[in-house]
């Protein structure tokens, strides 16, 4: 079976477009399908569309056609983005009507084919669905706010009808992430109630070994990944390591990634005198997190859309000791969080009041280092039970995609 892969420029991707090298950063659950599909002959097309200026940049805001260095030789088409005039919906709009007609003019009939679209292109998905009847699958990353708004908001579905049409148009397949976000609650009032819906927790890398902990290390090393904007909650970090300053110097913290607030969090961090133990380090490969996670001690989760996400599954099996965001019952947050993780393997923060939280949780870690060990050893227990490799959840999301599809099989949306 065939595939058509049609999704947005991440910006896990620039580096790679720009350089013609593959080495993605980020989006494992993208980047894994892609290498196994191409690996496996099945990988017919992959359009990556720009949904923004800064995206098309990237490619000079041409249409390009990219064959990566890689010993798979992926191929992707990218189409620009193209900014008519200063109205996003408009916008929106003319590049998915020019995206449809470039996809269907290269890929010719789609209805024999897997048509596999995340969120940003549900509109496409909707109009190929429709006109094509072809097999969509629907790629759900998690929930994020305004897919919450759209699933309980009148307004919100007034506000932008195309998109909660296309939602409910009935597709064949929705493959969601299990991240914390609440995607269990939140995807079946989203999606046509006849749309089969197929909940995964995301895979790790192989053979993640962390090095061992000493019981009392004179320099305690937290590591923090994650996309530096608000929800991810690096603010309030900064906060509590600038607080803890001020009475010790006994630890260090590494922060791996890049976002719009990169340049304010690195001002604040100079603000705040933090630069002897605070380091900002950018968007690094997959070797260079294994070896981030093997140097750290404590690793710190304080998204705010949920808790289950890839990189804290890294941590997970890594071994680490693990500080995470409580539940939050009231947006439906890591809620399956809580009851999938134990609270003896895990620290967890308090929502309403993270700095303060945070700040005495971390404390007490400092002032009693060998209760990183003791977590510790409690997540590999918990991680070895529950986690499974990237090859293992990617080949079991194509095999149900592809069963499905031949109609062997039927899913309970349970």
């Amino acid at each position: 079976m065939k595939y058509v892969l049609i999704t947005r420029m991440y910006t896990g991707l620039f580096e790679s477009i720009k350089e013609y090298e593959w080495n993605p950063t980020g989006i494992p659950t993208i980047t894994n399908l892609v290498e196994r599909l191409a690996t496996n002959g099945k990988l017919l097309f992959w359009f990556i569309l720009c949904k923004n200026k800064a995206e098309s940049l990237v490619v000079q805001n041409k249409l390009s056609r990219i064959t990566f260095k890689n010993e798979n030789h992926i191929k992707a088409i990218i189409i620009p983005y193209k900014h008519i005039v200063n109205s996003e919906k408009v916008n929106s709009f003319v590049n998915n009507i020019y995206a449809f007609c470039y996809i269907v003019k290269v890929a010719g009939g789609l209805g024999s084919k897997i048509c596999y679209f995340d969120r940003s292109n549900i509109i496409l998905a909707g109009l190929i669905k429709t006109i094509f009847r072809s097999f969509t699958v629907i790629r759900i990353l998690g929930v994020y706010p305004n897919q919450k708004k759209l699933a309980v908001s009148s307004k919100s579905k007034l506000l932008h009808p195309l998109t909660f049409l296309s939602y409910k148009i009935k597709h064949d397949l929705a493959i969601c992430t299990q991240d914390g976000s609440g995607v269990e609650y939140y995807a079946e009032k989203l999606l046509n109630k006849r749309t089969k819906i197929n909940l995964l927790i995301n895979g790790i890398e192989k053979d993640q070994n962390c090095l061992k902990i000493n019981n009392r290390p004179a320099i305690i090393s937290f590591l923090f990944v994650g996309k530096i904007i608000k929800d991810k909650g690096i603010l309030e970090l900064i906060e509590v390591f600038s607080m803890l300053r001020q009475n010790r110097n006994d630890f260090k913290l590494k922060v791996v990634g890049k976002g719009e607030l990169s340049k304010t969090v690195v001002d604040l961090i100079k603000k705040l005198n933090l630069e002897g133990v605070v380091q900002m380090i950018g968007s690094v490969d997959r070797r260079t997190i294994h070896q981030l996670h093997n140097n750290s001690d404590v690793y710190i989760s304080l998204n705010k859309l949920g808790n289950l996400s890839n990189t804290v599954l890294e941590a997970m099996a890594a071994g680490k000791c693990i500080v995470m965001l409580g539940k939050d019952e009231k947006e439906h947050t890591d809620i399956s969080t809580e009851k999938l993780v134990p609270d003896n393997a895990v620290i967890r923060i308090n929502r309403s009041n993270i700095v303060k939280d945070l700040n005495q949780k971390i404390e007490d870690l400092l002032d009693h280092p060998e209760e990183i060990s003791i977590y510790s050893n409690r997540m590999k227990t918990f991680a070895s039970r529950i986690l499974w490799t990237w090859d293992e959840r990617i080949n079991s999301e194509i095999e149900f995609i592809e069963k499905y599809a031949k109609g062997e099989f039927n899913l309970k949306n349970d």
